[in-house]
């Protein structure tokens, strides 16, 4: 849903016809400058940009320049304009569930619809900034997101386990979860209705050894560390809980290696989801660490023993025998942030042989950064007189 790609990048946002061309250029020069560190030049052409209200995604940046709690606000002010606008193009019933458009917002069939579904989607990232945590899950935000349109390209579901841990909701963020997981490892199902937000109670049997060996190799990240931290907080210890918990081991150990380690919780993430590896890691550490370090969570993953035994790394050079004794302990290259050496000496002497396949996954980090380059940007900036005097 990018407007730089696709139909848009070749008709215009939305499609054409919405915002100016003034608006669009100069909103492109605006986000062009903040990506290279020139939000003061920045700042002159989002003004320009500003004075087209149909322009949504120019509040979008500009709520990526100021403080959060303002962030929600200019884009509580956006959605709102935006969804004006949508049903007085597209009629009365086009929010409704059984309307026209429900579930295919932001298609490219509806590219009127992409706007309003990116000002959720940043709203939804500043809720979180702001720690707005209730406001971030409502449906007004991300569940609203995936109602409308539940394999969007903006990949909202991965957001909203967590963020209904954060409110208390455990039963539909473990219900959430284990429909996602189901549907994201077997292809021959389809969407899950309204985007899995109409909740029910979650399944408390363990899973088929069959269906775990799957998860654990293909499961999102965020699904399933969410559905263990779910599974815990509504039956603590439950054989559930554990078999989920050894499963996000095995699926990415990064996660809980970070944990264990008491590790400081990443300060952002580009939630771009690269294949796998250290960037999910980081990515679902940024949005739920926090509440994996809660005493008796932390405890819980600590005294599994299962889970030490998946979470302590070998040393990658084949011959060598070397086994962390805690977390972390050992170096990670850090070309491919794959393998670990227990020294600098086994790192060297193993560099003929992990060479070329090193090289293999820096250049597919390189491209996913490169297909990547929404920036964050410092907020740096203070609307004088507040929001009545822009809007």
């Amino acid at each position: 849903m990018d407007k730089r790609f696709g139909a848009e990048g070749e008709r215009g946002i939305a499609g054409g016809g919405l915002v100016s061309e003034e608006s669009q250029r100069s909103l492109q020069l605006a986000e062009d400058l903040s990506r290279r560190g020139k939000h003061e030049e920045s700042y002159a052409h989002l003004q320009i940009a500003l004075k087209d209200p149909n322009n949504f995604d120019a509040y979008i940046q500009l709520a990526l320049q100021v403080a959060p709690a303002l962030s929600v606000q200019l884009l509580e002010v956006a959605e709102k304009r935006a969804r004006d606008l949508l049903i007085s193009c597209l009629g009365p019933d086009c929010f409704d569930d059984n309307g026209p458009c429900v579930g295919k917002f932001g298609d490219s069939g509806l590219l009127l619809t992409r706007p309003y579904m990116r000002v959720l989607g940043g709203l939804v990232r500043m809720c979180f900034y702001a720690e707005q945590y209730e406001k971030g899950s409502s449906s007004n935000t991300c569940i609203e997101a995936l109602r409308l349109n539940p394999i969007g390209e903006l990949y909202q579901r991965w957001w909203q386990p967590s963020l209904l841990i954060r409110t208390g909701r455990f039963a539909d963020a473990l219900f959430f979860c284990q429909v996602w997981m189901r549907h994201d490892t077997d292809r021959g199902i389809g969407s899950p209705i309204r985007g899995c937000t109409a909740f029910r109670a979650p399944n408390d049997k363990l899973l088929w050894p069959e269906v775990e060996e799957k998860y654990a190799k293909r499961a999102a990240v965020d699904m399933i560390y969410s559905a263990a931290l779910a599974a815990f907080k509504l039956w603590g210890r439950s054989p559930l809980a554990a078999q989920l918990l050894r499963m996000a081991a095995r699926n990415n150990p990064g996660v809980l290696a970070n944990v264990m380690a008491r590790r400081t919780r990443p300060t952002n993430g580009k939630r771009h989801f690269p294949l796998a590896g250290a960037d999910m890691a980081r990515d679902y550490l940024w949005v739920a660490q926090d509440l994996w370090m809660a005493p008796e969570v932390w405890t819980w993953v600590n005294e599994d023993a299962a889970v030490s035994a998946l979470i302590l790394k070998y040393c990658a050079r084949p011959e060598c025998a070397a086994q962390e004794t805690k977390a972390t302990q050992f170096r990670r290259c850090s070309g491919c942030q794959q393998v670990e050496y227990c020294g600098v000496s086994c790192q060297k002497t193993d560099w003929k042989r992990h060479k070329t396949d090193c090289n293999q996954r820096a250049e597919l980090r390189k491209m996913m950064k490169n297909l990547n380059k929404n920036k964050e940007t410092p907020r740096m900036l203070v609307l004088q007189g507040g929001l009545d005097e822009w809007f």
